[in-house]
């Protein structure tokens, strides 16, 4: 048995440092006496990349005389030769080999030729090594760059290293605007009058473009350089007339294009006389909440499970949010439901898709709305609650839950209790039943906002936050107690449901 596993042990070794790669990440070269600098590092360009946007290159290839490699950016220059400082470098990194240690069951552990007992195995894993990245919102605007690379190799007490100059070549190309805003969408044109649209805002993208008009050329007409969009004076209508048109964008530095049409883009109503048109409410994410997963939402990180075996379950949706709820969404609801028992201590979170606020920075007021509620939640002795919903958001989450940075934003919430019309108080309500249990230790209980198995409407203004490109919002259910809850008198952890959770941009 010990053989055997002594056999797959070096097998794995083997396979992760010499297959974890590509093929051709370096040349092998079979003479052991042939050890030298390495040699031929070959980079693929990166053409057209966008300006200021993430950025990440190929695997390299290079001979290596069947040596590691370990990679440096050493300096990086514009196409003139100037040489680019901090501001650009700090936002590239190069990867390079990492090492894996892998922790052995003691049925596996074996005894080496040196007598001493294997518990674990370390490897190297070199797949991606030398890929460079450039992070998000960096410097690099339009042009060519290039970058100076060196690589290191070492057997027994011998360092062997190389710069390749200018081996690494980057172009950058103007970044397209995805984000064009007429405020507001809805816009009347007037027959027989100077009437135009607004000037639209470029809220993404390079703005060295010139604008046309892909449809409706019978009617409208459209200023190159300004976007700014008019009746023909050769079009009449007898009726009002509905035009969805089509706006075409074209980059003066690349020639390329992209277009824009549709009712939350931009509606014209041209009539003979003056008519007052709605503003107009996007609901840019509204998750069914379905399943589990990010296509439908969300996603769940369960810090301790305790006492919750089957993890968050789906419901039927919030009645009070059927008002609310657009036509043509199938909402669910989902809850945390501890089995019976011990109720052992649990805790985790319900992280929603994160959203770009950016694109609706101009024109729009925005905020998101969810409803929750808590069930058979009772309290401990002291008259406390044994469970807590926590909402949290973050600007720095992208997808490590517990190294993001996270701002709870319980008592900035605007609530309502089994209503949409009452006026909203601040604060999340206290979970339970407020009339029972005793004491009040965390000072917060408030028989006006008692919503024992009630649904809670919340809502966060998000104008503070629409420079936020990562902006993430999470349901935290923890308990307030360690261990079990079995004979601590009648306390019980509850469920807590959440559902319709949405963001929505109101034009302003």
């Amino acid at each position: 048995m010990k053989n055997n596993v002594r056999k797959l042990i070096s097998i794995v070794t083997m396979l992760t440092l010499f297959n974890s790669c590509d093929e051709d990440a370096f040349t092998e070269n079979q003479n052991e006496s042939a050890y030298k600098a390495p040699s031929n590092l070959t980079y693929s360009e990166v053409m057209n990349a966008r300006e200021y946007s993430f950025i990440k290159s190929g695997t390299p290839i290079v001979n290596t005389n069947n040596l590691i490699p370990t990679y440096e950016i050493v300096s990086g220059r514009t196409a003139d030769g100037t040489v680019l400082d901090a501001s650009y470098m700090d936002a590239i990194t190069i990867e390079n080999p990492i090492e894996n240690t892998a922790i052995l069951s003691p049925e596996d552990y074996f005894i080496n030729e040196a007598g001493d007992t294997i518990k674990s195995y370390t490897s190297l894993d070199y797949k991606n090594a030398g890929i460079i990245t450039i992070a998000d919102e960096n410097n690099f605007g339009i042009g060519d760059y290039y970058f100076d690379i060196k690589v290191t190799t070492s057997r027994n007490e011998a360092t062997f290293t190389n710069t390749f100059k200018d081996v690494f070549h980057l172009n950058i190309g103007p970044s397209l605007v995805t984000n064009l805003l007429y405020s507001p969408i809805a816009q009347n044109l007037v027959l027989g009058t100077d009437n135009t649209t607004s000037k639209p805002y470029l809220i993404t993208g390079n703005p060295d473009v010139r604008f046309a008009l892909k449809t409706e050329t019978d009617k409208l007409k459209i200023d190159e350089q300004t976007g700014i969009i008019s009746l023909l004076n050769t079009y009449s209508s007898t009726e009002n007339d509905t035009i969805y048109p089509m706006v075409e964008i074209t980059s003066n530095i690349s020639e390329e294009t992209t277009t824009f049409q549709g009712d939350s883009f931009l509606m014209l109503v041209a009539s003979n006389t003056p008519v007052t048109l709605p503003k107009k409410t996007n609901y840019f994410f509204y998750p069914t909440l379905e399943a589990e997963n990010k296509t439908f939402g969300y996603a769940i990180d369960v810090i301790n499970a305790g006492s919750v075996t089957n993890g968050w379950v789906q419901s039927n949706p919030s009645p009070l949010a059927a008002e609310e709820r657009p036509e043509g969404i199938a909402n669910k609801s989902i809850f945390v439901n501890p089995s019976a028992g011990d109720w052992l201590a649990h805790e985790s979170d319900m992280i929603v898709n994160t959203q770009d606020l950016t694109q609706y920075q101009l024109g729009y007021s925005l905020s998101t709305i969810f409803y929750t509620k808590n069930q058979y939640v009772e309290y401990m002795p002291d008259g406390s609650t044994p469970t807590n919903l926590e909402i949290y958001i973050s600007e720095d989450y992208t997808g490590d839950n517990a190294n993001a940075t996270w701002t709870q934003i319980n008592e900035q919430l605007s609530c309502q209790i089994n209503s949409l019309t009452d006026t909203p108080f601040l604060g999340t309500p206290y979970p339970g039943d407020q009339k029972i249990g005793g004491g009040d230790p965390d000072n917060k209980k408030d028989l006006s906002k008692n919503a024992d198995n009630k649904w809670v409407r919340c809502e966060l203004d998000l104008n503070a936050y629409k420079h936020v490109k990562n902006f993430t919002l999470k349901f935290k259910v923890k308990s307030n107690y360690t261990g079990s809850l079995k004979g601590v008198g009648s306390a019980r952890p509850g469920r807590y449901y959440i559902s319709d959770v949405y963001f929505k941009a109101s034009e302003e």
